[in-house]
C-alpha cells in the first residue's frame, strides 16, 4: 500500500509540473527526473555506498527557487539485501519518511539563461528522516543552451535527522554521510 502511495505522490508531482509552468507566462523553468544521488558511509569497519538515479526536480531561473526530492527505496546498490533492508526499516524508516528533499533559493543573483560554469550556493530547507534543516549547499552549475547540469558533494550528519545508530554497529555505519548529487535538468517550455 504505501508502495502504491509513493507512486502516486512521484505521479502528482510529475502531473503538476507542467501545469504549474503553464500558469505562469514569461517563466523560465528546468527539471529533471532522473537525477542521480549517492551516499557513501566511510566506517572503521565497513563501507556502504548506494545510489538512487530517481531524484525528481524543478529549477525557476527567474528567480532561482527549486524544489528537488528522492524516494528512499529508490536507493540500490548496498553491499547486501540485508543491509537494504535495515537502511529502509531501522535507520531510515522509509514508510513512515518515505522520501528526502531539499527546497529552497539560489543564492547568487546569476542569470542561469546564459551559458556558462558558475559556483552557486543553494540555501534551504534539507527534509532527511522528517527532520528539517536550514542547509548552504555549495554547487557547481553548468549552463548550455536549453540544459543545466549541477553536481554537489556535501556531508549529512545522521544526528542532525534524529538517525539512531545501535552501538553494536556504530564500528560499521559511520556517523556523518558523504552526498554526491549529479542532476541533468531539462529547459520546460511554455
Amino acid at each position: 500500500m504505501r508502495a502504491l502511495l509513493t507512486r502516486m505522490t512521484l505521479l502528482l508531482f510529475l502531473l503538476a509540473l507542467p501545469i504549474a509552468v503553464s500558469s505562469q507566462k514569461n517563466k523560465i523553468y528546468y527539471y529533471t527526473n532522473s537525477g542521480d544521488v549517492s551516499f557513501k558511509s566511510d566506517a572503521e569497519q565497513e563501507l556502504i555506498k548506494a545510489t538512487s538515479n530517481k531524484l525528481i526536480g524543478i529549477l525557476d531561473v527567474n528567480n532561482g527557487t527549486f524544489v528537488f526530492k528522492v524516494f528512499i527505496r529508490t536507493f540500490t546498490g548496498f553491499n547486501s539485501l540485508m543491509q537494504q533492508e535495515h537502511f529502509n526499516e531501522k535507520y531510515l524508516e522509509s514508510e513512515e519518511f518515505p522520501e528526502a528533499s531539499f527546497r529552497g533559493k539560489i543564492i547568487e543573483d546569476i542569470d542561469l539563461s546564459i551559458s556558462g560554469i558558475y559556483e552557486v550556493r543553494a540555501k534551504g530547507i534539507l527534509t532527511i528522516h522528517g527532520i528539517e534543516m536550514e542547509r548552504i549547499i555549495k554547487c557547481r552549475t553548468t549552463v548550455k543552451k536549453d540544459v543545466i547540469f549541477i553536481k554537489s558533494n556535501f556531508s549529512v550528519l545522521l544526528s542532525d535527522h534524529s538517525i539512531k545508530i545501535p552501538k553494536v554497529v556504530h564500528e560499521k555505519i559511520a556517523g556523518e554521510i558523504s552526498i554526491e548529487v549529479n542532476l541533468e535538468l531539462n529547459k520546460k517550455s511554455n
